[in-house]
């Protein structure tokens, strides 16, 4: 008997050890808000109002759910598994047109040599602009924000924000002093018959120690064998930060697209209204604020974009925008915004003034 109640003992203080070097993690977000649009006299709406219910995806950050799991390898080693679908709470429908599109890969980490990661993963520019406006691209601030450029002519991009990329290793080093260096490849996985995507290839650097946060990124896609529209396209470098005074946040950015053309690498139209032919370079600008008042956070930030052909011609789309968030907890979020279009296209988008008031809530 008491043999067996040592080997009971031994077996569950084993089972005990080995869970505890394995985890799975079930997280997700819900993200639901109110919108009222008033379109610009020559946008396709032609000064229409909408008002519609609609899930965060439209201004970031999106509703979600996903898996992380992580198992410890011995010796400062482990391996990582991150899932995550993204999906529209308005209607129930998938986004992003995949089981797991939002995120799905697996890595290996070690806190000495850095992490090697396999799969689809964030892009490095996403990833900058996440510093440079209040609220961390989420909101009718977020300067990356798809839907506010929509216009005849297709998409007008404030900043490019081409979220993600397929097929992608990425090594992320340790941290050296508040330093950190990223790279990653996209592969475009062709014959070299020009069937494939572009291949990707992206290189970031991040400081971040007490108050300040800065990072840099230089991004471009290349057409292995030089077919149509081949050569190397979307070349985008971009710059983010942001200084934490304790009264105050204040958030600046940077970014510059040259060699734009249409596939993964630019998420946004290759022509606008006030221009004959493809946008073919970018240079964006944003700034802002924001400050804490106990629960209640107040932000504000202006963007604006200069876009160009390939004469030289050139038109603007800006925006400026406040927004005001309450935490009912740690992971609940009432919050209103309001944005206006301003610059020489503010009246051929559909979204020249957006109201919104949503519900955020993480789990």
């Amino acid at each position: 008997m008491k043999k067996s109640l040592i080997a009971l003992a031994a077996l569950g203080a084993f089972a005990g050890a080995a869970s505890a070097q394995s985890s799975v993690t079930l997280y997700g977000l819900v993200d639901l808000s109110y919108q009222y649009t008033k379109a610009g006299d020559d946008a396709p709406l032609a000064g229409d109002s909408v008002s519609r219910l609609t899930d965060g995806t439209a201004y970031g950050p999106g509703s979600r759910w996903g898996l992380r799991v992580s198992e410890d390898l011995g010796s400062g080693l482990k391996a990582n598994v991150v899932l995550e679908s993204g999906f529209n709470a308005d209607d129930g429908t998938g986004a992003q047109g995949a089981l797991f599109g939002r995120q799905a890969f697996v890595s290996l980490a070690s806190a000495v040599a850095g992490e090697v990661r396999l799969g689809r993963q964030y892009t490095l520019h996403d990833e900058v602009q996440v510093l440079n406006n209040p609220f961390g691209n989420s909101t009718v601030l977020n300067p990356g924000a798809g839907a506010f450029g929509n216009t005849a002519a297709g998409r007008v991009p404030l900043f490019i924000d081409a979220v993600r990329q397929n097929n992608a290793i990425q090594y992320i080093s340790p941290s050296f002093g508040g330093f950190r260096l990223q790279g990653m490849v996209a592969l475009d996985e062709s014959s070299g018959t020009g069937t494939g995507t572009d291949r990707y290839y992206g290189i970031k650097g991040t400081y971040g120690q007490g108050p300040l946060n800065v990072a840099l990124s230089y991004e471009q896609s290349k057409d292995k064998d030089g077919g149509a529209g081949g050569g190397t396209v979307n070349k985008i470098a971009s710059l983010g930060a942001n200084y934490d005074f304790g009264v105050a946040k204040v958030f600046a950015g940077y970014q510059q697209g040259k060699d734009l053309a249409a596939g993964p690498g630019f998420a946004g139209s290759l022509a606008t209204p006030d221009l004959v032919g493809a946008v073919t370079k970018l240079k964006a600008f944003t700034v802002g604020a924001s400050v804490p008042f106990g629960a209640f956070t107040v932000g504000a930030n202006y963007t604006k974009s200069k876009l160009e052909n390939a004469a030289g011609a050139d038109t603007d789309l800006a925006k400026a925008g406040l927004v005001a968030t309450y935490s009912l907890s740690k992971t609940t979020t009432v919050y209103t915004g309001y944005a206006q279009a301003l610059g020489d296209l503010k009246d051929d988008v559909n979204e020249k003034r957006v109201f919104q008031l949503g519900l955020r809530k993480a789990f």
